[in-house]
């Protein structure tokens, strides 16, 4: 409960100095139900999640940086090592850096290097999961049409805080549309290149969404390669803004189509307010 108080009052802090200097801060709070259907006999998992979001962009558009910091404090108690019970939380820290190369009046070549700890479980374990991705995006945009792109991303999967863990590398594929009208299309084909006795591909991601002033909806849906072990996940998710308010509401279906026959269901509901 300190750590949750502790990052509550930075986010305070970090609204404070982004109103006063207008720097691109997001702060936002979600809360979620997780496993809501109690899936294979689990129980109900809510979650309380504030985030802290930076992104903005100098040099006239040329450089684009990205922050964001998420601590998930659950309410429903976990064993640790020691067998105690203890409340689950974790931190997501994304930290992103880009150049972009003008190649004429529409077309944009990206060098992007992205950090991500995935996961940091600070109880019960203490787990940390790091990937670091070099990526190269280009895009071409047409008037009338909108924007397409493609980007292809290396993902590097470490474990910082585990004696001798292996690393995996990956690579990301990935193809997208941005209407003039509102409509988003993307597809991602994700496969694994080392270790070699693992390579191959792992699985397939589409989303669709539609923008129209104050509304945005998303349905993201996955595929994994083995979807009797897995399951397919399917995500809708709604979003409403008001000004620089945004509220929004999404669902998690996973395990869809596994050999478990279940289905594990997550809703949330979360509010960001942009400086």
């Amino acid at each position: 409960m300190k750590r949750f108080l502790v990052f509550f009052l930075v986010l305070v802090l970090g609204a404070g100095f982004a109103a006063a200097q207008d720097v691109g801060l997001t702060v936002g709070l979600e809360f979620g139900l997780g496993n809501v259907g109690k899936a294979y006999g689990g129980d109900v998992a809510p979650y309380l999640m504030p985030m802290l979001i930076y992104e903005n962009a100098f040099i006239d558009g040329a450089l684009d940086l990205y922050g964001e910091l998420d601590y998930t404090l659950g309410f429903s108690k976990e064993l640790n090592a020691k067998g105690e019970e203890v409340l689950p939380q974790s931190l997501y820290i994304d930290l992103s850096v880009g150049y972009n190369l003008s190649l004429g009046d529409a077309s944009t070549l990206s060098f992007i290097l992205e950090n991500q700890f995935d996961t940091i479980e600070l109880s019960p374990s203490d787990l940390v999961t790091g990937i670091f991705t070099p990526a190269i995006r280009f895009n071409q945009g047409f008037d009338d049409f909108g924007d397409i792109y493609v980007q292809v991303g290396f993902p590097i999967t470490y474990f910082p805080n585990v004696k001798d863990a292996d690393t995996s590398t990956g690579l990301d594929s990935t193809i997208g549309w941005s209407s003039s009208f509102g409509l988003g299309l993307e597809a991602i084909v994700y496969t694994l290149i080392a270790p070699s006795e693992a390579a191959g591909y792992v699985g397939f991601e589409t989303t669709v969404s539609y923008e129209n002033d104050a509304v945005y909806c998303e349905l993201n849906a996955y595929f994994p390669s083995d979807i009797k072990a897995e399951g397919i996940t399917i995500t809708p998710e709604f979003d409403y803004s008001f000004g620089s308010l945004t509220a929004y509401l999404f669902i998690e279906f996973a395990g869809i189509g596994s050999d478990g026959g279940e289905v594990v269901i997550t809703p949330a509901i979360g509010i960001k307010y942009s400086f």
